[in-house]
């Protein structure tokens, strides 16, 4: 079976299952706690809490991933960093019972996959999953292991460590790639022999300080199955790398490096499969808008190009830069189920071979640096290399610890391994202490107050959604519904005192996709608040500000008016956003994108894709032609709840940052900005 039939056969069953089909999310998470998407319930998180209202009840995707954790794996016969996850999720509607049966019958009857080749793994205590695989699937019972909340709960060692959150039980199902060998004592812990290929999670709990256990109000399902290792299993593959995902991957680095790959754990069969999962991650990752730099999602991409070029040039030999075109493999594989690495296809090679140039140069650099510190009388006297400066070799010049070890061995010098690990560690605390983002992932970020997401959410079930009339009208009714004082849900605000309210209906842009959120007045008989930004958290409008005359109540009525002044000014800054787009892809090239913004009423600042810095004379042909379109005065057209299937069709661009339904609101400059 091919990986795109395994693709469609999955979502056609769940969709047979009452499932509704979305797509696959971007690589790049709205998620400030995360790097990268990671998994299929990553960008769910606000339909799992509480904090937003799902599409549907029962939802299934294939999803592109990419994690780093197991990077040090990768160039086996099973790890990846970049893969595709097959996903069915319940937002409170089915639970344990549905989800293992039907994983059961879509693995044997859809997939025709042995009964006997298949292992069930179940949490401590979970009686309830038990009793579901045991009594209705009908596996033995010593086909059923029980492990801890290290293996078989999520998050993982979530009871004992944290964080604090929605939380529970999961049940995995391995393969068997080695039948012909008796049982394993101590069940499918060889990680050689079981492949691990489907992971039920049942979100039933909310953790809290101490490790206390309490159920969620609503049960949920988060289920993930790997593509890459189903789609090895199918095609009675021992690795996921002879499968049709990776093979002509693995056919272009054969043919431009003059070399045959054997499948075997040689050196070079080894650089094959990691030149292979790395160049997919680095070709998706620039697709979806992430640029090779020294911080973020950007370093970490970085540093995969750079595995795989070091990789190429020591163990295949390549002397000139291969990368962008074994990158064509990828974009030829996936164009089809990811159109956007397609469409980016010139820009994705470009910025590619620019990175391994750049690193080419700085590597002769790096060499240079270490045959010096390799001739330094302390080395030379020690015959030990000190762990910082090989560590630092790492950090600046991108010299992995094995390529130090190597040079340094020919001059009969060895490596301070474990002060490398102290400087790495070291160097990865000070990144977090940096960074701010907490352990706690379930933490939304409003205005001055910090509020946990299952506080909103416990809010969010007594009180509606927040309907948003500011399309259409400066000024509204309304009705107060909630508000926060000094953190907490509060009955009241008094004069002087800060706080954010929430109300029915509401004329008050929120903060998204760049452009910052309105201010204005909410006036009620008693009260006057001055509303000094708007944030969203799920269906809520949180109107941030302080209480400027008497004392604002909930329930009371109100009169909401947005400083209408000010919303043009940042109206027009926005439209100057769709105009210098237009511009930038005119005089750069069709593979600009909007990277990120800043939309406000005084200033606007767009960031875009490009693999170089502008010339004087690109900036002021960009200046000229959006002055032109200003001078012009053309209407702006809105067109309003266009299918988003026919916006993308019609040349709409997609905003950073921005999640569509399945209709959008399009805005257009005639004959010059979609």
């Amino acid at each position: 079976m091919q990986a795109q039939e395994l693709r469609e056969k999955y979502l056609r069953f769940f969709e047979s299952k009452g499932h509704k089909r979305l797509p696959s999310d971007s690589l790049v998470p709205n998620d400030p706690s995360l790097l990268f998407t990671s998994a299929g319930m990553v960008q769910f998180k606000p339909y799992f809490l509480g904090l937003a209202t799902p599409p549907h009840p029962r939802v299934t995707t294939v999803q592109k991933c990419l994690r780093t954790t197991d990077i040090e794996s990768v160039g086996d016969h099973s790890h990846l960093t970049f893969f595709e996850m097959l996903g069915n999720f319940s937002f409170g509607d089915y639970f344990k019972r549905e989800a293992i049966l039907w994983a059961w019958e879509f693995l044997t009857e859809w997939l025709h996959i042995s009964p006997e080749r298949l292992r069930i793994t179940i949490y401590l205590d979970d009686e309830e999953a038990y009793e579901v695989w045991n009594r209705e699937v009908g596996i033995p019972d010593r086909k059923i292991f029980r492990f801890g909340e290290k293996s078989n709960y999520w998050p993982a060692n979530a009871i004992s460590e944290g964080p604090n959150g929605p939380c529970g039980p999961c049940s995995e199902i391995f393969y068997d790639t080695r039948p012909d060998l008796p049982p394993t004592p101590d069940g499918v812990r060889d990680d050689v022999r079981w492949l691990e290929i489907w992971n039920l999670v049942f979100m039933q709990y909310e953790r809290h300080d101490g490790g206390k256990l309490t159920p969620l109000p609503r049960k949920n399902i988060d289920t993930g199955m790997g593509l890459e290792r189903t789609a090895a299993i199918l095609a009675g593959k021992a690795s996921v790398f002879d499968t049709d995902v990776f093979q002509p991957i693995i056919a272009r680095i054969a043919n431009l490096s003059g070399l045959s790959y054997g499948g075997s754990d040689s050196r070079e069969d080894v650089a094959f499969r990691l030149i292979a999962d790395h160049i997919r991650a680095t070709t998706m990752s620039i697709a979806d808008g992430v640029l090779p730099s020294n911080e973020g999602r950007g370093y970490v991409i970085r540093r995969i190009l750079r595995r795989a070029m070091l990789r190429g040039q020591n163990v295949l030999g390549f002397e000139r830069p291969f990368l962008a075109e074994v990158a064509t493999a990828v974009i030829d594989t996936l164009g089809d189920v990811y159109p956007e690495v397609r469409e980016r296809r010139d820009y994705v090679l470009r910025t590619i071979h620019s990175e391994e140039e750049r690193f080419r140069q700085t590597i002769q650099v790096g060499s240079q640096r270490l045959a010096e510190m390799l001739e330094s009388p302390e080395v030379q006297e020690s015959k030990v290399l000190p762990g910082e400066q090989a560590f630092m070799l790492y950090d600046t010049y991108g010299f992995p610890l094995e390529l130090t070890q190597e040079v340094a061995a020919e001059e009969g010098i060895a490596v301070d391994v474990e002060g490398f690990r102290v400087a790495a560690e070291a160097q990865r605390q000070r990144a977090r202490e940096a960074s701010g983002i907490a352990r706690e992932i379930f933490v939304q970020i409003t205005g001055k107050t910090v509020i946990t997401a299952t506080a909103t959410a416990e809010r969010q079930t007594h009180i509606s959604s927040t309907t948003f009339l500011g399309y259409w009208q400066h000024e509204s009714e309304a009705k107060v519904l909630a508000i926060i004082r000094q953190g907490e849900p509060s009955t009241f605000a008094s004069e002087g005192e800060e706080a954010e309210l929430v109300l029915d209906q509401t004329p008050f842009y929120a903060e998204a996709g760049g452009q910052v959120g309105d201010t204005g007045w909410i006036e009620g008989e008693n009260f006057l608040f001055e509303v000094r930004d708007t944030q969203k958290v799920g269906d809520l409008y949180l109107h941030v500000g302080v209480v400027t005359r008497g004392r604002v109540e909930v329930d009371t009525a109100a009169k909401a008016r947005i400083d209408s002044q000010r919303r043009w000014h940042i109206m027009r800054n926005h439209t100057a956003t769709h105009l210098l787009h237009a511009a930038l892809r005119q005089v750069l090239g069709s593979h600009v994108h909007q990277a990120g913004s800043l939309v406000a009423p005084d200033r606007l600042r767009f960031d875009f894709t490009h693999t170089s810095a502008m010339t004087d004379e690109e900036i002021a042909e960009v200046e000229r032609l959006v002055n032109e379109r200003i001078l012009e005065d053309k209407p702006v057209a809105v067109h309003w709840d266009v299918p988003l299937a026919e916006a993308r069709a019609r040349g709409a661009m997609a905003l950073f940052g921005e999640k569509y339904g399945d209709t959008v609101r399009m805005i257009e400059v005639p004959g010059v900005s979609l």
